[in-house]
């Protein structure tokens, strides 16, 4: 199973993020960085472990289209053999257009911000796409029709339970379970996740991508378990 650490960007610095409640997200505390830009959390966090894959999380272009080209450029060119997947608020093809052009960025397509759906059967789309089906207070973020379309989902979606992000409250397992027997897409764990126990039960459910971000910061999940995980 994979650890995918995840990084919140707000106003170019790293913020905590809880319970989906953006307009309150803190500034970041992090055992393993004492930087908050970007970059240097990134460089931080690989020279604790090989992580091959990041989750990046531009909250700004999320929340008001503000996004930022510099720091995606940064990410391609600086880690150009990590594998960066990018939410950037895409509404649209063409915003998915301005991120694919990167080689190791594969964009993620979040349902909140997803203003149409049908362009999703682009074979370009489903190949290089992560699809992120988002729920907050017990309800689905975005179109419907979605949700009960699994023939436009790509390879990979998220399940996102913004109410369990930094809640300490465990993984939606109910939400994962539901996901994985509507499509044979690989369903990636997003959101709860607490301790190693979490982890290990999630790998025996036979998840393959887990996104972390607390309880990597904090420590509650330690660089010898990453390394036998």
């Amino acid at each position: 199973m994979e650890i995918i650490p995840v990084i919140d960007v707000m106003g170019g610095k790293l913020v905590h993020a809880r319970g989906g409640k953006r307009a309150d997200y803190l500034p970041l505390t992090s055992l393993l960085t004492e930087c908050d830009a970007p970059i240097e959390v990134i460089k931080d966090l690989l020279a604790y472990h090989p992580f091959s894959t990041f989750y990046i999380a531009d909250l700004d272009a999320i929340m008001s289209n503000q996004r930022d080209g510099d720091l995606y450029s940064d990410l391609s060119n600086i880690f150009p053999n990590t594998v960066f997947y990018l939410d950037a608020g895409i509404s649209d093809m063409e915003s998915w257009q301005a991120l694919a052009i990167y080689p190791n960025i594969y964009p993620v397509i979040g349902s909140e911000t997803l203003l149409d759906i049908l362009w999703l059967s682009d074979l370009a789309v489903r190949t290089k796409s992560i699809l992120s089906l988002d729920f907050q207070y017990g309800k689905f973020l975005g179109d419907v029709l979605l949700l009960s379309s699994p023939n436009l989902w790509p390879e990979r979606v998220i399940a996102m339970n913004l109410d369990c992000v930094g809640s300490q409250r465990g993984p939606d397992l109910h939400l994962l379970a539901d996901l994985k027997t509507m499509s044979t897409s690989s369903i990636i764990a997003a959101g709860g996740v607490r301790n190693e126990q979490d982890l290990m039960e999630l790998q025996q459910r036979g998840t393959e991508q887990v996104l972390i971000a607390s309880a990597l910061h904090d420590g509650r999940i330690n660089k010898r378990f990453l390394e036998t995980i």
